[in-house]
């Protein structure tokens, strides 16, 4: 009996290496679903942090009703430093079973933050003031987030992400003239206003235990179209001399915990 001839071995050999190759892919794509599904579904997280906002001028023109003094015309900007302050967030979110291109798994995330910031100094029409008081900020937002996983057991898993809501803030700024005569307020920026409020976030996950994540992050906020009242409070007065408007923007740093259901 003849042997069979290369060619008719080479024939049976890529068959059945062809022939264990969809089994093999299927095998793989199971595997990696599952993997995504293990890996989605809701959590919720809290963090804490420094947030180090940036110098801020609230701008408008003077309108003073009796007793406030003032010119009725003249600009009215008000020019504010701050200090770093705490803030603090709570997430409730839900990662999708899904990756785009193979390694971009989505999250959808609601949160609440919360942050004060002390006045440090500033000027009125760039003038010499004596400058106090804080600014307090809630925020309710609606975000994504987009973590990278290049293999299916990573402890380290950073991510990129923005949201949009609003920000409810709280202004207290108060100054009198730096000339060694007035002791207490002269004016304040004050009043509450609701602005709309962007987040841009980059940071990381290290992954704890099969349910507890580290979760570290840097934040620029911005809250944009918001306005308060100049207003004369000396000798116990209150009274309107100016509507200014402004921006609030902070860089802020977050450390904090999450827990996957």
């Amino acid at each position: 009996m003849r042997s069979p001839s290369f060619p008719l071995i080479s024939l049976l050999l890529t068959t059945g290496i062809i022939a264990t190759l969809p089994s093999g892919a299927m095998a793989q794509d199971s595997a990696k679903e599952t993997s995504i599904k293990e890996n989605s579904g809701f959590y919720v997280g809290v963090k804490g942090g420094i947030t180090s906002p940036s110098d801020e001028t609230f701008s408008g023109v003077q309108d003073p009703v009796t007793p406030s003094p003032g010119v009725v015309g003249v600009p009215a900007d008000v020019a504010v430093q701050f200090d770093e302050g705490a803030t603090f967030a709570g997430t409730v979110g839900y990662r999708l079973p899904t990756r785009f291109l193979g390694i971009f798994q989505p999250s959808i995330e609601a949160e609440y933050s919360y942050s004060e910031n002390d006045v440090s100094g500033g000027s009125f029409n760039g003038g010499d003031q004596f400058f106090g008081g804080d600014v307090s900020v809630n925020t309710f937002t609606l975000g994504y987030r987009s973590e990278v996983h290049w293999k299916d057991d990573q402890k380290f898993i950073p991510y990129a992400g923005g949201s949009i809501g609003i920000a409810d803030v709280d202004s207290n700024i108060n100054y009198f003239p730096n000339n060694g005569v007035a002791t207490e307020p002269t004016f304040a920026v004050s009043g509450s206003d609701t602005g709309l409020v962007l987040h841009s976030n980059l940071g990381a996950i290290v992954r704890v235990t099969d349910t507890i994540d580290l979760d570290f992050n840097l934040r620029y906020q911005q809250i944009s179209g918001l306005d308060f009242e100049r207003r004369f409070v000396a000798a116990g007065n209150d009274a309107f001399n100016a509507d200014v408007s402004g921006r609030f923007e902070t860089v802020s740093g977050f450390a904090g915990l999450r827990y996957r259901f």
